[in-house]
Order: structure tokens, then sequence, then C-alpha cells
């Protein structure tokens, strides 16, 4: 079965409009090296709240129909000026940060609760039902349903009135055990009104997946370098800032895909460079080694998302934006795609915007992704001479 004709998408391909922040709005860390200078992103600083907005709309629409192969509802839509981490679902970033393998209490450990939370805080029990409970958090079929108060509180709801143990009630009504716990007001029952609750790893609730970053309590707050995987916080590999080239370039046929470190991602999640098409629009930064001109990053080209679209995703959400996705680099692992968003030849500065995607792993098939086309989030800019954070391409 075809699935890529059923799936929408809408996302502006146009120039980026908003206003940029400069770097000093993200945490960073300078480095030098010899006569250079680095400004790195402070990991244990930068979080999913303090990231800058998004700079453009956009959305994904599967029909239902469709929903079922994915085992939740992927689909959403996002404005220009909103935030990441309500964009951004758990499933779409998990391979990175294994963002799942976190429970409400060792969130809590890392980032102190603001207030006393309740059901309604944690976005994905509006979808849990007595049944998807238990299967998380087995213990509870051994209660009686009064030691459950949401739950007591949905069975009564439904004419069901028992003093017997949960688990015993779900298998004699199996219409009660899937009734969704968002038919209550969520607000009135505390956290804790579901024992084991805060203890339970995310990837133990039904559909978790579709759950955004910030239906978590505190996740948003959770520096990326102390997700369970963390991000790679080390400099890796650098190359020298040494000439931004504006609109008036375009491709050339001599220079092919080995001139470039920017390209597309695809399955395997790894950086495949990508020359820009002859005759074609092709504003770039051209980068310097260490080494001088035997380095392996001597006279290489980065060029513009702005002026380069390549193929990228994998799987049937391939098809998703038309397949294009910004030309750029995995720098900082696969949860994002850091693109070259503009250059200025006048000031010798380079501007980098962050890319995201929304991914699945739909039962029984491999993971699909779309390409990276959510964004751009404005990131650490660059000037002439400086230093510029390239990694390894994964």
């Amino acid at each position: 079965m075809k699935f890529t004709k059923y799936l929408l998408i809408a996302t502006a391909l146009i120039p980026f409009t908003l206003s940029a922040p400069s770097s000093a709005d993200t945490p960073t860390i300078t480095y030098s090296q010899g006569q250079y200078l680095a400004q790195a992103p402070d990991w244990s600083r930068i979080t999913w709240d303090n990231l800058p907005p998004l700079q453009q709309a956009g959305y994904l629409s599967i029909p239902e129909n469709l929903i079922s192969v994915f085992g939740y509802d992927p689909s959403r839509s996002w404005s220009a000026g909103q935030k990441v981490d309500s964009v951004v679902m758990l499933g779409d970033a998990d391979d990175a940060f294994k963002m799942s393998n976190f429970s409400l209490k060792s969130i809590s450990a890392l980032v102190v609760p603001t207030k006393e939370l309740t059901l309604k805080d944690f976005g994905l029990m509006q979808w849990q039902t007595p049944a998807s409970l238990v299967k998380a958090i087995p213990n509870l079929g051994n209660l009686s349903v009064k030691q459950v108060p949401p739950i007591a509180a949905l069975l009564s709801r439904n004419g069901v009135q028992s003093r017997q143990r949960i688990s015993q009630i779900l298998r004699s009504n199996p219409q009660a055990a899937n009734l969704a716990l968002g038919k209550l007001d969520l607000s009135k029952y505390a956290i804790e009104s579901v024992p084991e609750l805060t203890k339970t790893p995310l990837n133990k609730f039904k559909s978790w997946q579709q759950s955004y970053i910030t239906q978590v309590p505190g996740l948003n707050q959770v520096p990326f370098s102390k997700m369970p995987q963390p991000i790679d916080s080390d400099l890796g590999v650098v190359g020298v800032a040494s000439t931004v080239f504006g609109s008036s370039e375009h491709g050339e046929a001599r220079v092919g895909a080995n001139y470039f470190i920017s390209g597309s991602v695809k399955r395997g999640d790894t950086t495949t460079p990508v020359a820009c098409s002859s005759g074609k629009e092709c504003s770039y930064l051209e980068l310097g080694d260490f080494a001088g001109s035997k380095g392996a990053l001597y006279g290489k080209r980065w060029a513009s998302g702005s002026s380069q679209q390549v193929k990228g995703g994998y799987g049937f959400l391939a098809a998703v934006n038309g397949g294009l996705e910004p030309t750029g680099r995995l720098v900082y692992g696969s949860g994002f795609k850091v693109a070259l968003t503009g250059v200025n030849e006048s000031t010798g500065t380079a501007d980098f915007g962050l890319f995201f995607r929304i991914c699945a792993r739909p039962p029984f098939m491999p993971k699909t992704c779309t390409p990276y086309f959510i964004g751009p989030v404005p990131w650490i800019g660059v000037k002439e001479n400086n230093l510029v954070i390239v990694g390894t391409g994964q």
C-alpha cells in the first residue's frame, strides 16, 4: 500500500521574515585556539524552553484512515513565533535524546516543580484509559477502585460501581476499560492520585509519542546536557569561517558535491553533501582549516539553506513538504539540522538556524521521518576569521 499521496503538508518556503535574535540570546561558551575564537553552545544552560521561537508557520495533516498505521496521530500545525517545545512531540526526537526514558520523578530531580501538579498538567493523561494505565503501571490492577480516585470517578460516571480490584472490573467490563480519562476534569486530581504514576517512564504510557514536550511537566526546563541521552557538548570538528559569499554566487557544474559539507539527511541520519545546482543562486560560507591548504576542510563550502533546498527524510513521511529540506548539516546529532540561513558580505557574517522534523515508528515497520522543515530557530552566527563548529555530520 502506498501512503505518500495521502500526506498533506504546507509550509512557507519563503525568505525568513522575522528578525533573528543575536547570538547573545543563546547561552554560549567562548573558546580560543591561537588567533581564532569560537562561540559554542553552552548545553548545560540551553533547554527546549529557552530556544528562540520558530520563524515560519506550517502544518502536517494525516488522514483518519492512516492514523492507525502510526498508532497515534502525529498531525499538528504551528505559527511563526511559536515556541519549539509546543511543536515537537516526544516521538519526533526520542532517538536523539531518549526523553521517553524520563519519569516525572526523574525530571523533578533535575527541575524542581514550581507548583503542585494535577493530572491535567501531565498532558498525555487525557488519552489514557483504565486499561492503558494498568498496562503502564501493573500494580494498579491489584488495587481496589476507590484507591485510585480518577479511575473510580470515571467508572462511576459510566454506571460501574464495585469494590473489586481494578483488574477484575476491567476484565468483566471491557467497555469501561477503554474510557478516556480526558472525560474527567483532570485539574481536580493531584498527580499522586494515581499511585506510582510519577515513577513510571513516559514510554510506558499509551501513545506517549504524541505528547508535546511542553505537556510533560518540567521537561522543557531540562538542559540538553542532562537528557537521558545527552547532546554531545564537545566542540567536535571545527573549521575556520574564511569568507562569506552572497546571493550573486551561483552553482557551477565544475564544483561538485565533494566541495561541499552541507547537504541532505536521509535514512541512517548522516549528512550527504549536495552541490549547488548549476546556474542557480548559491550563497555560501567558505571554510579554512587549521592545517592550511592541506587540511580536510580547506576550501569546502557550506551552502545557504535559504537558496538551496535538497531531498530529505525517509520512509513514507519523506514525501512531506515536497520531500525537501534546507541544505545543512547534523552538527549536534539527529535532533535537529543546522542550516546557514543568510550571509552578509559587507559585515563578513553568517547566520544559522535550526530545523526540526517529525518522526514516527509505526508498529512492525521501520522508522519514518519527514525532511527537516520545521524552522528556522535562530542559532549562533559566526564572523569571518572565527571558528565554526561543523561536527561530524551525524
